[in-house]
């Protein structure tokens, strides 16, 4: 655990404590501050986990780097503002950093996150943890001329949790496996008058751009289409309208009515309160379950986690760990990046999200949660593995997709125009 990390270090604080009185006479160096941008805050499933990775961090470096967090409560506002401070030149001087193109490609192109290239070439702690890192997954934090922005972190297998209780109340026994039984199971849920899914259409639309993924990826063509290259992709083709035919469907019918004009936070505790019987989130979502500031006691174990109706999952890249830090913080933030690759800090956040890890760790150490536990075997032998929309798109594309939602959900757009305006707006970027 990484607060077993803390007691080990006791001596360094007094020593830290020790040179804090001393910084202030000639030749004695001052301490460093690191400002890590994070949502890992408040009523965030990974607060604890950050509170406790700060926390070590400033005992083990008490006198000589102090991380300071710069936290803001919600994942989409927290990427903007990220996105703001590269192209602000005010970056952070540590953060986390997505690997699909949407998010990376941004952060790239601002020239503001610092190469990583010569730290992992050089220093042995680094280039031992990233030696075994797949090729694939490096590539995903490797800008267009060579240089590596993010040390891989995870990468989870996204599914769709369900609330077991719900269903039951709605005569369901199983997770539906087919898009049919879905719309079925739907039909079942609302005549209980049970509020079928959690959806969103603020932000990054994140959950509804999920479940569109699914409804796109769980086909032999939808999965090549997943597959395409941004700059290659067309959208006004049937494998992408009939996906959306069906995401209308479910934002006209079977979502809450405030579902137009939510952000992931709504969208989120609407599930966490057994407002809602199932949505679409990744692994990491795992830890709020059993979290007394985020569910009721007991909401764990009512949860599962299913692969999509149709047989597949989404498997992507997911999020790594980056730096915008400049002169001397540099070298203080290739500290804090190892520091969060060691054991008790990496197999901490392992176990509490569910995720697989991109750099060595001794799985051992790590205990998945249940429900992750559970689905893993599913994830394995899913029919269909695919990439989600934002990966599929131009960045351009995945920023209109909100725009138009509302209009899907009100019916006043048809799946056509909708595939369409976006065809459109990728035509142009």
């Amino acid at each position: 655990m990484v607060k077993s990390r803390i007691k080990k270090v006791a001596l360094g604080v007094l020593l830290g404590s020790l040179l804090l009185l001393l910084t202030g006479l000639p030749g004695v160096a001052k301490e460093i501050e690191l400002r890590l941008l994070t949502s890992q805050v408040g009523v965030h499933g990974e607060a604890g986990w950050c509170a406790d990775f700060v926390q070590a961090f400033n005992a083990e470096y008490a006198g000589r780097i102090k991380i300071v967090v710069d936290g803001v409560a919600e994942d989409s506002v927290c990427q903007q503002k990220l996105l703001t401070d590269a192209a602000a030149d005010t970056m952070p001087d540590l953060f986390m950093i997505g690997a699909d193109v949407s998010k990376f490609n941004l952060l790239a192109q601002s020239g503001n996150v610092m190469p990583l290239n010569d730290y992992i070439k050089n220093d042995p702690v680094l280039k031992a943890k990233l030696a075994a890192t797949d090729a694939n997954t490096l590539a995903g934090y490797t800008d267009v001329d060579g240089n590596i922005l993010g040390i891989p972190y995870t990468r989870p297998y996204i599914g769709t949790f369900y609330n077991t209780e719900l269903f039951a109340r709605a005569g369901i026994a199983e997770f539906p496996t087919t898009w049919n039984g879905f719309f079925t199971a739907c039909d079942k849920l609302l005549a209980a008058r049970i509020t079928p899914i959690a959806m969103m259409t603020v932000g990054n639309a994140w959950c509804s751009m999920l479940l569109l993924s699914n409804m796109i990826g769980t086909s032999p063509e939808g999965m090549k289409w997943l597959a395409t290259k941004p700059e290659n992709q067309k959208l006004d083709v049937p494998v992408f309208i009939d996906a959306v035919r069906m995401l209308q469907t479910v934002l006209n019918k079977y979502t809450t009515i405030d579902a137009v004009g939510a952000d992931y936070g709504v969208a989120a505790n609407h599930f966490l309160q057994g407002n809602v019987a199932m949505i679409v989130n990744g692994p990491w979502m795992v830890a709020s379950f059993s979290d007394p500031k985020s569910a009721p006691a007991g909401f764990e174990a009512k949860v599962k986690y299913a692969l999509a109706p149709g047989n597949g999952l989404i498997a992507t890249e997911g999020a790594g760990w980056g730096s915008g830090a400049k002169g001397e913080k540099r070298d203080a933030a290739i500290e804090a990046l190892k520091f969060l690759l060691s054991q008790d800090v990496y197999g901490a956040y392992l176990s509490l999200t569910g995720q697989i890890p991109c750099a060595a760790v001794d799985v051992s150490q790590v205990t998945y949660p249940r429900i992750t536990q559970e689905f893993a075997p599913l994830a394995k032998a899913a029919t269909y593995k695919y990439s989600y929309f934002s990966t599929a798109v131009k960045p351009a594309v995945t920023n209109a997709l909100p725009q138009f939602l509302p209009g899907l959900a009100d019916l006043s757009m048809s799946p056509e125009v909708f595939a369409l305006k976006l065809e459109l707006v990728s035509e142009a970027d």
